[in-house]
């Protein structure tokens, strides 16, 4: 039986296209990724107790498609979170915003920041830094991100208000790719044996906030 876990990262057309690069050496050396990801208004509070918390709801998805575009095992993780939007991620012994450092087993790193609440729009963004070139998606006019240069862009009207609008041709494209790997036309490129990758960093990450340590782990190669 064949399962395609729905990370619409790998499906979106500018993720993919990083992948591509990446793979083809267009980047060289990878010496850092950043990843930002911000909803624009909190989840219902009634969600919380049953979300998994923010490592495995809203981070997991970053989880997944950093270890994938690097190509490497992640062997730390160290993780740190707080509660500044609402009391009630507290109350579901949770956070609000946090942050990831992973470290990959040829020595980069890349910082995963996540947050419950962006007044201008949900925001989701990807940075590659490399021997050859630095590339970033999530970067367009309607990234909710005001420029303080005077040529640098400004928000526009019709920034993302969610994950849907700001992943539209990446569900798209999901769906026809299902499909195909259904018919066995393609390659399954999202499968179940490395979301549970994404799953155990996952946890990495919420072990790493509690006790304020680094968590050391062990990881196939996501290619």
């Amino acid at each position: 039986m064949e399962v395609l876990v729905g990370f619409q990262r790998r499906f979106d057309p500018a993720v993919f296209e990083l992948h591509r690069r990446i793979r083809a050496g267009e980047v060289g050396d990878i010496y850092l990724v950043r990843a930002v990801g911000n909803d624009a208004q909190p989840p219902d509070f009634s969600y919380l107790p049953h979300s998994g918390g923010i490592f495995r709801d809203l981070l997991i998805h970053d989880l997944d498609a950093v270890p994938w575009l690097v190509g490497e095992p992640v062997v730390e993780v160290y993780a740190s979170g707080s509660v500044l939007v609402d009391q009630a991620f507290a109350d579901a012994d949770d956070v609000d915003n946090a942050v990831v450092l992973l470290k990959f087993a040829g020595g980069a790193h890349a910082t995963l920041a996540g947050g419950r609440h962006d007044p201008l729009g949900y925001d989701h963004r990807i940075e590659v830094l490399g021997s050859r070139d630095s590339l970033a998606v999530g970067v367009d006019p309607r990234t909710p991100l005001t420029s303080l240069e005077p040529d640098g862009p400004k928000v526009a009207a019709d920034a993302y208000p969610g994950f849907a609008e700001r992943f539209h041709r990446a569900y798209l494209n999901e769906m026809a790719v299902f499909t195909q790997v259904v018919a066995g036309a393609v390659a399954n490129p999202s499968p179940a044996r490395e979301s549970l990758i994404s799953l155990q960093l996952a946890e990495a990450c919420e072990q790493s906030r509690r006790s304020g340590a680094p968590v050391r782990i062990q990881t196939e190669v996501v290619a």
